[in-house]
């Protein structure tokens, strides 16, 4: 229990690093990702000699999250749910980890592709105002990703509320 105790310390400080939102997912700070891979890892090891542990499969499904790997991350957390079927948070989350998997698949931008993209935005809005269009955002699309995909991720900045650049940065990168 002690290594377990150990590791879910160095998840705690990788996600105070993380600059990260309780239910609101990013990128994380790059100073936190040292934290959350070794945290991810030495859990990763720790279910694998510990299987029946729910709390080691819940820490683990918290890494994956704070890495944006949804997919891990519901599955970790479903694992937890069968050993532990008195844990009532557990259900909330799971909804949780699926709505904003969903969302992250939807917008089809990795966590990297959208953090050049918060960049780009924030640079071009410190020059110019924005004047609640998609230039910018779409000038970044069209030389980053194919033109086939642009459409579709313009569709999911909408659903997530960025209709413009300003919005794009606020509520879709941020």
């Amino acid at each position: 229990m002690e290594k377990l105790k150990v590791l879910k310390e160095t998840l705690i400080e990788g996600q105070k690093l993380s600059m990260q939102g309780s239910w609101d997912r990013r990128a994380p700070a790059k100073k936190a990702v040292p934290f959350l891979l070794e945290a991810r890892q030495g859990l990763k090891d720790y279910v694998l000699e510990n299987g029946t542990n729910p709390l080691a499969w819940r820490l683990l499904s918290q890494a994956e999250e704070c890495l944006l790997n949804y997919n891990n991350a519901i599955y970790c957390l479903e694992r937890a749910m069968e050993l532990d079927k008195t844990n009532q948070k557990d259900l909330k989350r799971l909804v949780l980890l699926k709505d904003y998997g969903g969302m992250w698949n939807e917008l089809n931008l990795s966590a990297e592709q959208l953090e050049s993209l918060g960049l780009f935005l924030d640079e071009k809005l410190n020059v110019d105002d924005c004047d609640h269009s998609l230039k910018f955002t779409k000038r970044w699309l069209e030389e980053n990703m194919p033109k086939s995909k642009i459409s579709k991720i313009v569709k999911a900045m909408h659903n997530q509320g960025g209709f413009c650049d300003c919005e794009v940065l606020s509520n879709v990168v941020d």
